[in-house]
């Protein structure tokens, strides 16, 4: 494994650990952060809490980027070894459809799952309104998984185009979440929620719609390209495209209007870098994936402590599929086993700690057994 790559390894390790952070909170404290373009938006009173949100917000925009470079790669690595572009388009659906089937098999019913712990009595952010909704009480889950394995198998149909497609696709998914989100406030149809206002619809909540996240998969695929077709130009390239990103962010940020889909409530650092997420807006994909890249161009130059073999940003970041739900499963076991009354942010972070300890060991079972599986076999879907 090259440095390069290593490096890209390790970045994604590093958003499952704070990942992780995010769903102890909600799991252990009870707390979790509400970003909607209509609705549910938090207000913080303290830093800590919103600190504690802001920094898993480079997760799933870092992911749904790295998993547009990895379909690239896998592509061109299996294209390589023979594979037509139909088999390779096929098996990359087939993945998605995969994780779609997790997401409703495991996802869906741990949420519902979630809901029957007891919420905090006090919250440290404050929630006026619900998500988008038509009045749908009973619902079921799309969330993470959902939309990682729709965008995904979106991702198989762009594989088919030319790579300069690729960065035009990204473009126009941006400018339809940034424009074209429904005046009313609702997502009106579940449709419509699932390909881009996310929110309650006809019993369906969907959290991370098609569109919106398919942009920054989209720039991914193409960021993959430049990776591998300019291997010794790769680490600079993170650099100057993440510091593009990060100032773009802020200019829109501060400009206001488009790109924010909501503007600062006052005038604070907290409001100014509490954006929508649901669904990502252009300051927040941006914000997001800009210090992603930075983090990959430090990761490139990182200790080899860092990248080795046993790291457990590597291991970690080699097993993203199958770390995910096993820390769901223990979060789930401790939340119930200990938590009965909801735990302080503190306690959640202390757990978060103990499920990354006890997932180390395990996770690297997993990627040894995973490796020696033949690259058609269904555990490599996972």
């Amino acid at each position: 494994m090259t440095q390069r790559y290593a490096a890209v390894d390790a970045l994604r390790g590093l958003i499952m650990i704070l990942m992780a952070i995010d769903h102890a909170s909600a799991f252990i404290a009870r707390q979790h952060g509400a970003e909607f373009w209509a609705g549910a938006m938090s207000a913080y009173d303290s830093a800590f809490p919103f600190v504690t949100r802001l920094v898993t917000h480079l997760c799933a925009p870092g992911f749904f980027f790295l998993m547009g470079a990895g379909i690239y790669w896998f592509a061109a690595s299996r294209r390589k070894a023979g594979w037509t572009d139909g088999e390779i388009a096929r098996r990359t659906a087939l993945r998605g459809l995969a994780l779609f089937a997790a997401a409703q098999a495991f996802e869906a019913p741990m949420m519902l799952l979630q809901q029957k712990l007891p919420p905090a009595k006090a919250a440290l952010s404050r929630i006026t309104a619900p998500p988008p909704n038509d009045g749908t009480d009973l619902y079921w889950g799309f969330i993470t998984l959902t939309g990682l394995g729709l965008v995904m198998a979106a991702c198989a149909g762009l594989l088919k185009l030319p790579v300069w497609m690729w960065p035009v696709a990204a473009g126009l998914c941006l400018f339809a979440t940034n424009s074209l989100l429904p005046a009313s406030g609702q997502p009106e149809g579940a449709w419509r929620a699932l390909l881009l206002a996310p929110g309650i619809s006809e019993h369906v909540l969907v959290i991370y719609p098609v569109i919106p996240w398919l942009a920054a998969a989209a720039a991914g695929m193409y960021f993959g390209w430049r990776w591998r077709e300019r291997p010794e130009s790769g680490e600079r390239m993170a650099w100057a495209a993440g510091a593009t990103l990060l100032v773009a962010g802020i200019a829109l940020r501060a400009a206001g209007g488009w790109g924010n889909i909501r503007l600062p409530r006052d005038g604070s650092w907290i409001e100014f870098l509490n954006n929508v997420k649901y669904p990502p807006s252009a300051v927040f994909l941006a914000l997001a994936i800009g210090v992603d890249l930075l983090l990959l161009g430090a990761l490139s130059r990182a200790p080899r402590i860092l990248l080795g073999e046993r790291s457990p940003l590597i291991v970690f970041g080699q097993t993203p599929l199958f770390f995910y739900l096993a820390h769901f499963s223990l979060l789930a076991a401790l939340a119930f086993g200990f938590f009965g009354e909801p735990g302080t942010l503190g306690m959640a972070y202390a757990m978060w700690a103990v499920a990354l300890a006890a997932l180390y060991p395990v996770c690297a079972w997993y990627r040894r057994f995973k490796s020696a599986r033949p690259l058609e076999s269904f555990w490599r879907l996972f």
